[in-house]
């Protein structure tokens, strides 16, 4: 069943991704009934997403981690203006703490984003729920220095993307990418399209 789920999912977005963030919120939450048994009182409904301006694409990621360290799972959604949906990317990323689940899930965003050709003259905002690592790529600092070699690669990627900007949302505006990170960190499976 949840493999049928996931096609399903996964084809919807291929063919007829161009939905409002209305209706990703609903696929989200039948995702999340369908694949990891949540109850309904669980289930938060996403706040607003809010479109980047024209000519821009935003990422909104995500990662999970069930413990310190733990399986850990990265997921992320890139969406147009408009709303469409231009790639989702869901994977198991192996044994990693919350902290770095969160970098590499923006390393991994940026050369996703880097190996689109069809993808080049457009700018990038990336979105991510945590302070901390948004605070360290934004300034001169390298972090902790068990993520310094992490952080140099996302801010070299970042810089030959050209226009891109890493920044904060609130969890509850994440809650698609959070989903896609949430499934790997608890099963190990992944998925691009």
């Amino acid at each position: 069943m949840e493999d049928m789920v996931r096609f399903i999912v996964a084809w919807w977005f291929k063919h007829f991704g161009r939905g409002s963030s209305d209706l990703i919120t609903y696929i989200h939450i039948n995702i999340v009934e369908c694949c990891t048994n949540v109850s309904k009182k669980k289930i938060q409904r996403s706040a607003d997403w809010h479109p980047p301006l024209p000519h821009t694409l935003k990422f909104n990621v995500d990662s999970s981690a069930m413990g310190s360290p733990s399986l850990a799972g990265i997921g992320g959604v890139l969406r147009d203006h408009r709303g469409k949906v231009v790639c989702i990317f869901s994977e198991s990323i192996g044994i990693h703490d919350a902290i770095s689940a969160k970098i590499l899930v923006i390393d991994k965003t940026c050369v996703l984003f880097a190996s689109r050709l069809d993808l080049s003259d457009r700018n990038l905002v990336v979105v991510s729920d945590s302070r901390v690592v948004i605070k360290w790529l934004n300034n001169n600092g390298i972090g902790s220095i068990e993520h310094a070699q992490t952080i140099l690669n996302i801010r070299s990627n970042l810089a030959v993307i050209g226009q891109a900007s890493v920044c904060f949302g609130p969890r509850n505006s994440n809650s698609f990418a959070d989903a896609l990170a949430r499934k790997n960190s608890e099963d190990g499976d992944g998925m691009l399209f």
